[in-house]
């Protein structure tokens, strides 16, 4: 059995943790680890900026693909 857990915010809103890392073609991904949400971006700061205002600001709510995997917004 796999047990999923999710955090919620104090106002009742689902918080998101993202992985951010590039895809195959080079493009910076950001997309959250239950792939409910995220985004192709043309630069890491902009992928990095997404992935911080849709987890709420939360430190630790964001980690970096290493190098050697690419990400897709499909998988």
């Amino acid at each position: 059995m796999t047990m999923q857990t999710s955090h919620i915010s104090p106002d009742g809103e689902t918080l998101h943790r993202f992985v951010v890392g590039r895809d195959g073609e080079g493009h910076w991904i950001a997309r959250d680890e239950e792939g409910q949400t995220g985004g192709v971006f043309a630069d890491r700061s902009s992928a990095i900026r997404f992935a911080t205002m849709e987890s709420g600001h939360r430190v630790g709510a964001i980690r970096f693909a290493p190098a050697s995997v690419r990400l897709s917004l499909f998988n």
